[in-house]
């Protein structure tokens, strides 16, 4: 049987329910936070699980919490928080774009290989506690269950690529699928390339923020490479309104590409979140935007397959069962 890795151990596909493929819940410090401010620093647990009430409320039952190493990560944390809510919660190991971390960081140091078996030991054995932060490692039950690489905007710095060789790796060896950050969208057939001549299988990668670059004739060639798309930036006017999203949405299913789609809200800091009086909150997507995209003439079979069917195909182990 199929299953993806949360952190409070091994679910069935089948209790997936509906997934928010690409969020953020709670970040104690980190390089995100020192580079984007305050707004960043998520350390209010309490808060975190109120958003998950509200997430609830409207159908969501699964939650991909993307923060990576450096980055605040807390995997105790999120234990802490999936237990509370009885929200099935996946957390990542791997790393956010070059430019957030410092030269005096190990990312810097060391090669690929021993960045590789890092993100290995987080899958295969717990994510360290002190989120790789020192010379003590301790490791907690909760274990990754998915890998995180980024690229940098219209770009691929030398220590990206080290980065997804080193996600290619690691996916290979655990099993565990591939999530990326593109900054605004961009570089996704380049990371795609690097990742897949390192021996990572299509339906292994996942592409976040992709819909922040909204040309259709990209994400058709992208698509055709086998990959998932997440679309996860619905309620950011700053970017667009969500009728580009949803635009893309359709046009994507009428080209044939409805099995590959995810959806995610990637609510990255406090001012996203009711909880902190900001919004629009973890239950837009699933209490908004997606009777938008059925009113808009997507069938509520398809918006189905992309919340859950689709989620269970992208964030399972490629590797093992249970």
């Amino acid at each position: 049987m199929r299953y993806v890795q949360t952190v409070l151990g091994k679910v069935p596909v089948d209790n997936l329910g509906m997934t928010d493929a690409h969020d953020h819940l709670i970040r104690a410090g980190g390089v995100e936070v020192i580079s984007n401010g305050s707004d960043f620093e998520m350390t209010d647990e309490s808060k975190a699980l109120e958003e998950l009430e509200l997430f609830k409320a409207v159908g969501g039952n699964t939650l991909v919490e993307m923060t990576p190493i450096g980055s605040g990560r807390s995997i105790e944390g999120l234990r802490s928080l999936s237990r509370e809510s009885e929200v099935n919660i996946l957390s990542t190991t791997g790393f956010h774009k070059s430019e957030l971390y410092d030269r005096s960081h190990f990312l810097w140091k060391y090669d690929r290989d021993t960045l590789a078996q890092l993100l290995i030991d987080d899958v295969a054995q717990g994510i360290d506690v002190y989120d790789y932060a020192g010379p003590v490692v301790k490791r907690s039950e909760g274990k990754a269950g998915l890998i995180k690489a980024a690229c940098s905007l219209q770009s691929i710095t030398w220590i990206e690529k080290k980065v997804l060789e080193a996600a290619a790796l690691a996916s290979c060896e655990t099993g565990a699928p591939i999530s990326l950050h593109l900054e605004k969208g961009t570089m996704a057939l380049e990371a795609i390339d690097i990742l897949m001549s390192n021996g990572a299988s299509p339906d292994s990668i996942i592409l976040g923020h992709i819909d922040r670059n909204p040309d259709l004739y990209y994400h058709k060639a992208v698509a055709e490479k086998g990959v998932f798309l997440a679309y996860d930036g619905a309620a950011r006017v700053k970017y667009y309104t969500d009728a580009v999203i949803v635009d893309l949405y359709k046009s994507m299913i009428d080209l044939g590409f409805e099995d590959q789609l995810l959806m995610g809200a990637d609510l990255g800091g406090k001012s996203y979140f009711k909880a902190y009086e900001g919004g629009p909150g973890l239950g837009y997507n699933f209490g908004t935007f997606v009777p938008r995209l059925i009113d808009c003439g997507v069938p509520e079979e398809v918006v189905r397959k992309i919340t859950i069917y689709n989620a269970r195909n992208a964030f399972c182990n490629k590797r093992y069962e249970i």
